[in-house]
């Protein structure tokens, strides 16, 4: 009997942890998030779009909510997850985007988060990026 009110706990613990993990994994067992230090570069990518580069190989999209400031005119942005520390598909996230002025920024609620296939990602990276 007090081997199953041990094992009980433990059961609970495992179950909340799987929970945390996103829906989109892929086969390899690697799971697709990326942190917001590791982010080398961005682009605009049109209307309410932006493109984030991870390294010198890995970009990923960034679907912003309607009303975002224009990623073309920042110098810089920063990226926050909220509710974690990584930034993944399906997680809530928010781009940080400096005012002019210098002083605060904008925040702007990333609706979604892609990474972008090795061709995609070559595609983008023809395009020059700020750093």
């Amino acid at each position: 009997m007090r081997p199953a009110l041990t094992l009980l706990p433990l059961t609970i613990l495992s179950a909340s942890c799987a929970a945390d993990e996103p829906a989109t994994a892929p086969s390899d067992g690697q799971r697709e998030c990326f942190w917001g230090s590791q982010v080398t570069g961005f682009s605009d990518a049109g209307p309410d779009r932006a493109i984030l580069n991870i390294g010198q190989r890995e970009s990923w999209e960034l679907a912003l909510a309607t009303g975002c400031p224009d990623v073309d005119w920042a110098l810089r942005i920063g990226i926050r997850a909220r509710g974690g520390d990584r930034i993944c598909p399906g997680r809530p996230a928010e781009l940080l985007i400096p005012n002019a002025s210098g002083s605060g920024f904008q925040r702007c609620l990333v609706q979604n988060v892609r990474k972008l296939s090795p061709e995609e990602a070559a595609a983008v990276r023809g395009k020059t990026s700020k750093q």
